[in-house]
C-alpha cells in the first residue's frame, strides 16, 4: 500500500494470489490494493497458490535460495509487486547539492548491519523520525531486498537513500562540511539530554559487533543508552530511535 501510494510509478506488474472460493468475500485491504493499481494502469494478474509461491522465492537471491523457502523471509500473504530497481542517490555528493545550500539533518550511516530485519526495522524507525537521509556503504550491509522492504513497512520507498563507498572517508567529508558525528557505543557516555548540536550524523552498527573502530575514531561522540536489566543491549532500531527522537526539539513533535 506504501509502494502504491508513494511510488506507483516503480511498480512493474502486481501480482495475486487466486482465491475463487472467496473472491465474494474479499477483504477490504486487498480490494483497494487491486483498486489503487489499476487506476494508475497497473497490470495486475491472478496467480494460483502455487504459482505465486514460485515467484516470490525465485526473486530472492541465488545465494539465499537453493529451492526451498528461505530462512527469514517474509511471507508474501497473497500479493507480489515486481518493482524497479530501489532509488537511491548514487554517491554522496549527488546527496549534498540535492540540498539547495541547506545541510539535510539528522543522517543516519549503516555500519555492517547484515541482517535484512534488522535493517528493514531501523528504516522504518528514521521514516517516524524523520532522517533526512540514510548513508549505505555498498559492502558490507544487508541488500535492499523484499526482506528489507516489508521490514520497513514501506520505509525503503520513503527514505532518501545514499550509497557510499568507504563510510570512514565519508564521514570525513561530511565533517569538512560541516557534520557532528555520533556513534552509538557500549562503551560510550551516556545519553545526553536535549538535541546535540547539528547538523548530525547518527552511525548505528550491527548488534552483534557494534560501530567499527575506524568509524568510533571518527566520530565525535559516543553515546551508550542506560541499560538497567540483564539484557546487555537493544535491538539497534529501538536504540536508534531512542537517540533519535531525543533530537527532536521540545514543541516539534506531531500528533
Amino acid at each position: 500500500m506504501e509502494l502504491l501510494s508513494l511510488r506507483p510509478d516503480s511498480v512493474v506488474h502486481l501480482y495475486l494470489r487466486e482465491d475463487r472460493h472467496n473472491e465474494g468475500r474479499m477483504d477490504g485491504r486487498r480490494r483497494e490494493i487491486i483498486r489503487i493499481a489499476r487506476s494508475r494502469g497497473i497490470p495486475v494478474d491472478f496467480l494460483p497458490g502455487p504459482a505465486i509461491d514460485g515467484l516470490f522465492h525465485r526473486s530472492q537471491s541465488p545465494a539465499d535460495f537453493s529451492g526451498a523457502p528461505v530462512k527469514g523471509a517474509p511471507s508474501h500473504q497473497g500479493v507480489v509487486a515486481r518493482i524497479e530497481e530501489i532509488g537511491t542517490f548514487p554517491s554522496l555528493e549527488d546527496f549534498l547539492d540535492s540540498s539547495d545550500g541547506v545541510l539535510p539533518s539528522p543522517l543516519v550511516a549503516v555500519d555492517g548491519v547484515q541482517d535484512p530485519r534488522n535493517l528493514g526495522a531501523l528504516l522504518r524507525t528514521c521514516d517516524a523520525a524523520g532522517v533526512a537521509g540514510i548513508l549505505i556503504p555498498k559492502r558490507r550491509v544487508a541488500p535492499l531486498s523484499q526482506t528489507v522492504a516489508k521490514t520497513s513497512a514501506g520505509a525503503l520507498f520513503t527514505l532518501p537513500l545514499v550509497r557510499i563507498g568507504n563510510l570512514a572517508g565519508s564521514l570525513r567529508q561530511l565533517k569538512k562540511e560541516g557534520y557532528a558525528v555520533a556513534a552509538l557505543d557500549l562503551s560510550g557516555d551516556p545519553l545526553p539530554e536535549g538535541p546535540l548540536p547539528g547538523p548530525l550524523v547518527l552511525v548505528v552498527g550491527a548488534e552483534e559487533k557494534g560501530v567499527t573502530r575506524p568509524v568510533l575514531d571518527i566520530a565525535d561522540w559516543r553515546y551508550r543508552l542506560p541499560m538497567k536489566g540483564q539484557v546487555q543491549s537493544l535491538n539497534l532500531s529501538v536504540a536508534a530511535g531512542i537517540f533519535l527522537y531525543r533530537q527532536i526539539p521540545s514543541g516539534e513533535y506531531v500528533e
